[in-house]
């Protein structure tokens, strides 16, 4: 008797999840990282510490001209020091999920028009998780996240699979946001730029050495619409790189320029003579 009444329960408990159309995904674990006490800890030792590192009579710098304004993915593992010495100060920085112009603008109007950097660097990065997302699918999402994600079907077209792309399928995504981006700005800015006021340089930090270069390398891609390699090699705004750094400037080798990037008018290629003098007039 008591052996029939346990089978019955267990049958009916095992049928309740199916009967009630119960959603059984497993909840998200927590991840691993320090508590939100040790964070508050670090941030205010820390700040005690530039506060007394400082000299108490030093009179505060007047700020300057930041040298750009750099729009970035807000993967947390790409940060300024990556590529500038000293940053403070001199990188008015916007980031969001997969470096979009469009989500804001406002922001890099500010750098531009009213902070009047000379420069605006857009960086892609590779392993990117705003660009896996949105290859993947990102219906689970919440709204917002999701809005600013489909925001870059106007670079990258609809999803590319439901898996996900390989290494080499989301490098060519990467450089195709960043050249979508770089176009955006131009048609923005393109009184700014065509006064030389302001150059639009698009970059990829490759976190894993997917050019070969090496891990965290920043790979000039595009230089105000420019993609094709050995004319952004010429281009004046890199004279001042050697050879070997030179030779690390332009999209992964054996692959296509965008053809929807627009070329520069600064582009056409400094010959060997006209370098000489420049490197002269500099010296």
């Amino acid at each position: 008797m008591r052996l029939g009444i346990i089978l019955h329960l267990s049958l009916l408990i095992a049928l309740l999840p199916s009967a009630s159309g119960a959603d059984m995904r497993p909840i998200k674990k927590l991840r691993a990282g320090l508590p939100p006490y040790a964070v508050a800890e670090k941030i205010a030792r820390h700040n005690d510490q530039v506060v007394a590192s400082r000299p108490p009579d030093e009179p505060l710098r007047t700020p300057g001209t930041p040298h750009m304004t750099w729009l970035a993915d807000c993967d947390a593992r790409v940060q300024p020091t990556l590529f500038y010495p000293d940053p403070v100060d001199t990188i008015y920085t916007v980031r969001n999920p997969g470096n979009q112009f469009s989500l804001s603008a406002g922001a890099i109007d500010y750098g531009v028009n009213e902070l009047l950097t000379p420069v605006l660097l857009i960086t892609g990065n590779t392993n990117s998780d705003s660009l896996r997302l949105f290859a993947k699918g990102y219906s689970h999402l919440g709204p917002d996240l999701r809005r600013d994600l489909d925001t870059l079907r106007l670079s990258l077209g609809e999803q590319t699979s439901s898996s996900g792309a390989g290494a080499k399928e989301e490098t060519r995504l990467v450089e195709k946001n960043v050249d979508f981006q770089v176009a955006t700005a131009m048609k923005r800015y393109e009184q700014r730029i065509e006064s030389g006021r302001l150059v639009v340089i698009g970059a990829v930090i490759d976190l894993n050495n997917q050019y070969g270069f090496g891990l965290n390398r920043l790979v000039i891609i595009n230089i105000n619409g420019e993609t094709a390699p050995e004319r952004l090699r010429a281009m004046h705004h890199l004279i001042r790189l050697d050879k070997r750094l030179l030779d690390m400037v332009g999209r992964k080798p054996g692959e296509e320029e965008n053809p929807d990037a627009k070329p520069a008018a600064q582009s056409k290629p400094i010959s060997k003579k006209n370098q000489k003098k420049i490197r002269a007039k500099k010296k």
